[in-house]
């Protein structure tokens, strides 16, 4: 009764997990890279408009849903069988993301976005301005692209083995 439960949410934690993973990644090769190359002026003004749009619903749900989805998924898994490899894989991606994605993002880009904004670069300042911010952030940014990339992988795998066990039940 618990396995469609399961199989659903830890689906929906892993395609939170891609899109997640896949938004920490065009960070790290397209992004940051360009406004690395762009004026410091034009590169904080840039990712203050980013950072003040990027709160919105579809975010929400990559960033929110793979912590929550795997929360739930971790439970559901527990109840049905907490020590079947697959619900050790689904909280073992939940907690990879939750303390390297999601806690990360929390105590080090979110602060670092907050001073940004706050910033009032001048043609003197930028340069130094960006370096500070830009440095850690992609540091940090990296930190989650990999721990979102594990989690998927795990949900992944707690996917095709909860399929195999559906099919050897049948």
């Amino acid at each position: 009764m618990l396995r469609p439960l399961c199989l659903s949410v830890t689906s929906l934690a892993a395609l939170a997990a891609a899109l997640i993973a896949g938004f920490f990644y065009a960070y790290h090769c397209s992004v940051m890279p360009g406004l690395d190359a762009a004026d410091p002026m034009a590169a904080i003004a840039a990712m203050q408009a980013i950072n003040a749009t990027v709160r919105n619903m579809t975010f929400a749900f990559s960033f929110f849903g793979t912590l929550g989805f795997g929360l739930l998924a971790s439970i559901a898994m527990a109840l049905r069988q907490p020590r079947d490899p697959a619900a050790w894989l689904v909280w073992s991606g939940t907690a990879l993301y939750g303390c390297g994605a999601f806690a990360v993002t929390m105590a080090f880009n979110v602060p670092l976005n907050e001073a940004l904004a706050a910033a009032t670069p001048t043609a003197q300042s930028a340069a130094a301005i960006w370096q500070d911010y830009a440095q850690p952030w992609i540091t940090w940014n990296t930190l989650r692209m990999i721990a979102s990339l594990m989690a998927l992988f795990c949900f992944a795998a707690a996917l095709w083995l909860e399929a195999g066990a559906a099919k050897s039940s049948h």
